[in-house]
């Protein structure tokens, strides 16, 4: 039989926060822990879908896998697809299928709309 733990010895969240070793301690709400939360907000930047597109343009310049195409170009799984779709479409992409693998390379389309991208 398993014995109840006793609820004496239950501490409230302030308890806990003061007798805790400064490594497990549960943070208290302040002024500067809201300025960091904001100021890590704020860092987060929105790329325009032209800086998307080249960006998986120019991680694409050597064949490569969807997986390492989204690490290059800093995407997440939607925002890959819903652009890759629209380059292959546009043409601008090759894919090829070696054994399971889907690889994507730049064609020369896509290289002359990188060029144009980047030099505006």
């Amino acid at each position: 039989m398993v014995k109840p733990f006793p609820t004496n010895h239950l501490l409230d969240r302030k308890e806990m926060a003061q007798t805790a070793s400064p490594l497990l301690r549960i943070p208290q709400a302040s002024v500067t822990s809201f300025e960091t939360l904001v100021r890590q907000k704020e860092r987060r930047v929105i790329r325009p879908q032209k800086m998307i597109m080249a960006a998986i343009l120019d991680a694409c310049r050597t064949p490569s896998v969807q997986h390492w195409i989204m690490v290059k170009a800093r995407l997440g799984y939607n925002t890959f697809w819903k652009h890759m779709n629209e380059l292959v479409s546009l043409g601008m992409m090759n894919t090829s299928n070696e054994g399971n693998k889907t690889l994507y390379a730049i064609n020369e389309k896509g290289l002359t709309f990188l060029q144009e991208l980047q030099a505006s």
